[in-house]
């Protein structure tokens, strides 16, 4: 395939400017490509400092709590209210954390503000972890992937083109009809490919951490290592496809979200406990003003009055 295009393209008049064109917008991308992820890296980091600033604060009162033995006055109540409802803006903490702070915030129940102390602890120290290995000189490892993972914009744009490029040059040199099986077959193969080009670029470009992360790296290797099918031959287009979308679509249900009714943590009950009636009080106006910024920055001012 190339051999001919090699063949071919000095016959075309300002092929080699297109050529340096070519090469021109792909280091652009390169460049663009670094630029945003030093930039995300950055985002990422002050995101993280912003959440261990909110977090701490709320850390601090509920070590206060536990070693008084949950036995502490009105006034503090408020103030560990107002540290939970600031806590749920921090970005960087898990869902499953954000759910233990608002069912706190409904309910000061002693098991759950335990519950809620040792995740809340667990992920701060986490991103403090994080923080620490962002501030340090860089291991020679990461030091090479960082010149590698922005080549992934260039190297998929480049691909695509080249797979498009060669669809439409058998096109044009075969004559390929849509009035038959075999002519379906090099589209069936194109639009595998084109999906092993998107997947191998989430490979390489979206590596994430956790077990959901580790999932879909393995269902995004798969659907890649599907493409191996086509070393077959075109009659196996329909097969590495077929296989590319039963991945696609179990992903779905591999790694979609649950409620938080499928995933109680240790101590949830679906029945809510009384507290105090001033307590109950406030987790209600709380739950309706949540939704609008400026109604709960000045109830949270109000109660510092």
């Amino acid at each position: 395939m190339f051999q001919h295009w090699f063949d071919i393209l000095p016959s075309y008049p300002g092929a080699e400017a297109a050529l340096l064109g070519v090469i021109a917008l792909l280091l652009v991308t390169y460049l663009w490509s670094a630029t945003e992820i030093r930039r995300n890296r950055e985002r990422r980091i002050q995101r993280v400092r912003d959440t261990l600033y909110i977090s701490t604060k709320l850390l601090g009162q509920l070590t206060i709590w536990e070693q008084r033995k949950y036995e502490v006055s009105e006034h503090e109540h408020h103030e560990l209210l107002k540290a939970m409802l600031t806590c749920r803006t921090a970005s960087c903490l898990s869902p499953q954390l954000h759910d233990q702070i608002r069912e706190c915030v409904k309910d000061h129940d002693t098991a759950r503000l335990a519950l809620m102390h040792k995740a809340l602890e667990r992920e701060c120290t986490a991103l403090s972890e994080e923080l620490i290995r962002n501030a340090h000189s860089v291991h020679w490892g990461r030091s090479i992937w960082t010149i590698i993972r922005p080549a992934a914009e260039p190297a998929a744009l480049a691909a695509t083109a080249l797979l498009f490029g060669s669809f439409y040059n058998k096109l044009l040199r075969e004559g390929i009809m849509l009035d038959s099986w075999e002519g379906i077959l090099p589209w069936i193969q194109c639009a595998s490919l084109m999906l092993t080009i998107v997947y191998g670029y989430l490979l390489w470009a979206s590596p994430k951490r956790g077990t959901a992360g580790t999932l879909l790296r393995w269902l995004s290797l798969l659907i890649a290592l599907c493409a191996l099918l086509h070393l077959i031959g075109l009659a196996a287009a329909p097969y590495a496809l077929a296989l590319q979308l039963i991945l696609f679509a179990s992903g779905f249900r591999l790694t979609g979200s649950r409620s938080r009714s499928e995933r109680p943590y240790a101590g949830h009950t679906d029945s809510g406990e009384a507290g105090s009636s001033d307590i109950a009080s406030i987790s209600e106006s709380v739950e309706e003003e949540m939704n609008d910024t400026d109604a709960s920055r000045k109830f949270i001012s109000s109660s510092d009055k």
